[in-house]
């Protein structure tokens, strides 16, 4: 069975028991980073990874806490003795911000550093990605300050699916997305609020019922977040399961 270990859930402004959002999906033979918070290393260490184990990153947008952590799980791969390529899946413009942050850094220096191979996401509606590993990928833009994508991630050998609405307000093509998923990972940055670049738990209800999920994990949550009432918010608009994401949280799939 697959699943996904959120290895962070809190929104850009973090408390202190929250990591930024970013997650680990595990297959029998594939490790899949979704983004890549802070302390990448360390966090995948608790749950049994090494960094030279991870194969793929799909980064979602190019906001700092969503690729502030991705030099230092690279460097520590390269330090760990990675010799095969990692495959780093982005829209034009965080592909394009990766390349500079590591420019930057000059990781151009390290000798045989491990390569990296880039993979460039334009999507228009819903867009198939390569196959990962077990995987089937597809990805949506989402309505963010910067450009954007969310993610639909299928079990190629049972057909189940997740969805991840990354940073969004609400979106019909998210909607369409996730449609019929079994598990609904969507930011629930505020409350019961509107925002032009983020959603409330309620507005995450109201996506998950349209597109008629099995279960809605409540994710990206602010430091004040009060649990019981972001899931009584979304309560208002989706009559399923739902429950706010804690880090370390396995998502089954």
């Amino acid at each position: 069975m697959a699943q996904v270990i959120l290895l962070g859930t809190g929104a850009a402004w973090s408390g202190p028991d929250r990591e930024n959002t970013f997650m680990l999906v595990r297959g029998e033979t594939t490790n899949l980073l979704i983004d890549c918070g802070g302390s990448p290393t360390q966090r995948l260490a608790q749950v049994g990874v090494m960094p030279d184990e991870i194969d793929h990153i799909i980064l979602t947008h190019n906001h700092p806490d969503h690729i502030y952590g991705l030099p230092l799980l690279l460097l520590n791969a390269w330090m760990a003795g990675r010799k095969a390529s990692i495959l780093i899946y982005g829209l034009a413009g965080t592909i394009r911000s990766v390349r500079k942050l590591l420019q930057a850094m000059e990781f151009k220096t390290l000798p045989n550093f491990t390569p990296i191979k880039y993979h460039t996401v334009i999507p228009n509606s819903i867009t198939a990605l390569p196959p990962i590993g077990e995987f089937d990928v597809s990805a949506a833009p989402t309505r963010h300050y910067v450009p954007t994508m969310a993610l639909c991630i299928t079990e190629r050998a049972t057909g189940k699916r997740f969805a991840y609405s990354a940073d969004t307000s609400p979106d019909k093509s998210v909607v369409e997305l996730a449609r019929d998923a079994n598990v609904f990972l969507h930011e629930a940055t505020l409350l019961d609020e509107s925002s032009a670049g983020h959603s409330s738990a309620q507005e995450a209800g109201a996506q998950a019922a349209a597109a008629n999920v099995g279960e809605l994990v409540l994710i990206h949550v602010p430091p004040n977040v009060r649990p019981l009432r972001w899931c009584r918010a979304a309560q208002e608009t989706f009559q399923g399961k739902v429950r706010v994401a804690k880090d370390f949280d396995i998502v089954n799939f």
